[in-house]
């Protein structure tokens, strides 16, 4: 019980955590994410709606899992790893826009708004993440 309860945490305990959390809010989101596009995107104008609806719900539980398991860690220093969300985010962001803009390209389809979207979902996650630690014990 060591392991979790460390004064000073080990690199293990950073990546072991990074795993409980991200790998099943990556998940519940994906599950999300398919169930919101099957149901509100009906036609090709229906991805606006789509960017309005679930975008900002994807977010909220995404964020609300990752503190969730975060602050069942109190040793974990968030200042630590929030240059890795950072970073992961904007690359998982990046892949999006990539896959999105190859799939809807064929179609002459205007994606500023989902474009927007994905930036506007990007600082939601990092700073709503950052948000519930930066004034905590956990980030200093």
């Amino acid at each position: 019980m060591s392991f979790f309860k460390s004064k000073k945490p080990s690199k293990g305990l950073y990546i072991f955590v990074w795993f409980l959390a991200f790998i099943p809010a990556n998940i519940i989101v994906t599950i999300l994410d398919n169930f919101l596009g099957d149901a509100i995107i009906k036609n090709i104008e229906d991805i606006n709606n789509y960017v309005f609806i679930a975008l900002p719900l994807e977010v909220i539980i995404g964020v609300g899992i990752v503190v969730f398991v975060y602050k069942k860690f109190p040793n974990l220093k968030m200042s630590k790893v929030m240059p890795y969300i950072y970073v992961l985010t904007a690359v998982n962001i990046a892949k999006t826009y990539i896959e999105t803009e190859a799939s809807l390209k064929p179609l002459n389809f205007d994606l500023t708004i989902f474009n927007i979207g994905l930036i506007l979902s990007y600082f939601g996650y990092v700073l709503g993440v950052r948000y519930f630690f930066v004034n905590s014990k956990q980030w200093k």
